[in-house]
């Protein structure tokens, strides 16, 4: 598929949350790349200083056939604004794109390229709770059902597309799965868990899984795949376990610009949102694991309700460690039952939330956007901003009176 600059197609600025390896971004790329079917072409921007060390979102985009423009941000937002208004103007976009409800897109591209309304811009908000800061007219993306039910009201165009899986290429593969195993000296049953290893919602179900370890050290190997602000805590867990067990029973390999060799070795994966649904993509037996320890057997009696809040959960559990060992425990027991998850699985997978019926999707979502957003929905907005913008300044005058006090007689 060609992903060449088209003279005859739309254009989208599309402002990526972070260019480290995550779900969202690697969403974004993907449907960028795809859109591009429906005369869509989309122009991928990224800041500098969300640009990991190591593997990034950049290795993924080359990969794809398409490029990510790096730019470095100004200090304030209203000069962030002017910046992204003129990568805008440079590509010719008559749309902008934010993903994520962080990252530095939104409030830019409201005081700027979109300011009185006067060009459409939207958000995609993938994150598991869409925060009252999101403003309420822009058109906006979210990717659970129980989303979209809980903005019924809300006065802006509100569309449920499901972050996309490309089953094409991610589907069973024994051949890269076997050349994993090799590389990393692994054998026998494999769990493996595809994550950021962020304090935020990663931390504490990744912290249960290898505690768990220390009741299936005879059984399997935990294989662990990426890297995040809380890394070196949980290598700490895992040594702390392996020394405990007296093996290497949990592994960390690392971040992997693709992890698809990892998907494949795995005869049970662990996780939640993206990570999730591309499991069920290679056919792998899949266990959901919440944020907050809530552990789920993805089945047929519980597809419909785990796909609909993106498998994932808050919600806390008494003895965490051993619900999810508990799963592992019966899977590990029926091979069988192994395959029949795997291919049911798959083709969940490909009935509900194949990249190329996403793509389709967000293209007809732009096509709405373009013409949904005015200048009423701006002014709409509007009272939210300054609202922020008082609470800011209120901020930094008291901080500055209290500085005062300090250094008075």
């Amino acid at each position: 598929m060609s992903t060449n600059r088209r003279r005859d197609a739309a254009r989208v600025l599309v402002h990526l949350n972070s260019l480290e390896l995550g779900g969202t971004q690697i969403n974004a790329v993907d449907l960028a790349v795809e859109v591009e079917q429906h005369g869509i072409h989309s122009i991928l921007v990224g800041s500098a200083d969300a640009l990991p060390k190591g593997p990034s979102l950049l290795d993924i985009a080359e990969e794809r056939g398409i490029e990510v423009v790096v730019y470095d941000p100004a200090s304030s937002m209203l000069a962030r604004g002017r910046q992204l208004a003129a990568l805008a103007k440079a590509h010719d976009a008559e749309l902008v794109h934010v993903y994520g409800s962080w990252g530095g897109g939104a409030r830019p591209t409201y005081w700027n390229f979109s300011r009185f309304g006067r060009r459409p811009w939207a958000q995609t908000v993938w994150e598991m709770e869409v925060s009252p800061k999101i403003k309420r007219r822009m058109p906006m993306i979210v990717g659970t059902g129980y989303q979209l039910d809980d903005l019924h009201d809300r006065p802006g165009l509100t569309r449920l597309i499901s972050p996309p899986v490309d089953t094409e290429l991610d589907r069973p593969d024994p051949e890269a799965g076997a050349a994993f195993r090799v590389e990393h000296e692994l054998d026998g049953p494999l769990l493996v868990i595809v994550s950021r290893l962020d304090l935020s919602m990663k931390s504490v179900p990744i912290g249960i899984a290898i505690e768990a370890m220390r009741g299936l050290a005879t059984k399997a190997t935990l294989v662990i795949v990426g890297t995040g602000d809380n890394a070196r805590q949980l290598h700490a867990a895992g040594e702390r376990v392996n020394d405990a067990v007296g093996r290497a029973a949990v592994r960390f390999v690392g971040p992997m610009a693709n992890p698809r060799p990892a998907y494949a070795a795995a005869d049970i994966m662990i996780g939640m949102g993206g990570s999730a649904a591309r499991t069920l993509a290679f056919g792998t037996p899949l266990i959901a694991h919440g944020e907050g320890g809530r552990a789920e057997l993805f089945d047929e009696s519980t597809a419909e309700a785990l796909a609909r809040y993106s498998y994932w959960s808050d919600d806390e559990v008494e003895h965490p460690v051993e619900l999810l060992s508990g799963f592992i425990d019966d899977l590990l027991s029926d091979q069988r039952r192994r395959e029949e998850l795997g291919e049911f699985g798959r083709r969940f997978a490909i009935e509900r939330f194949g990249l190329a019926k996403m793509a389709s999707e967000l293209a007809d979502f732009y096509r709405e956007a373009a013409i949904s957003y005015g200048l009423r929905g701006w002014i709409g907005d509007l009272p939210s901003e300054v609202s922020m913008l008082s609470q800011k300044i209120a901020r930094k005058v008291g901080v500055g009176a209290r500085a005062a006090d300090e250094v008075s007689p």
